[in-house]
């Protein structure tokens, strides 16, 4: 009997930031992986791709596929260190730092779990 892997593994985890829960999925596929983080309301507001560097250039590709610009958090997560294609959805409505520090700090664990 043939047995196959499948094409999607989706993890799921829920981490407080001061009091507020904030969601995490990740979804990793062949050679790809998409991120959402958010909060309670679960909506796909914000959604950017980036592409590990090509030959000798050293700096990520980017572009916006929802939302307005591309965020730098999303932007600069992880193409380069895991050499795969990221698409990144950041929805937590607030533009603090702390917070920011707080999901990339923890999305790179989940990452080192998965990878």
């Amino acid at each position: 009997m043939i047995t196959v892997e499948p094409e999607f593994k989706i993890y799921q985890e829920t981490h407080l930031f001061m009091t507020e829960p904030v969601h995490f999925q990740v979804t990793g596929m062949r050679q790809s992986v998409f991120i959402w983080v958010g909060k309670e309301d679960g909506k796909l507001g914000d959604l950017s791709m980036a592409v590990p560097p090509f030959a000798s250039h050293t700096v990520a590709s980017s572009t916006s596929l929802l939302g307005k610009s591309v965020s730098e958090e999303s932007k600069n997560l992880a193409p380069k260190r895991y050499k795969q294609q990221f698409y990144v959805s950041f929805n937590l409505n607030q533009s603090d730092d702390m917070l920011f520090v707080f999901v990339e700090k923890k999305l790179m664990e989940i990452l080192k779990t998965i990878f």
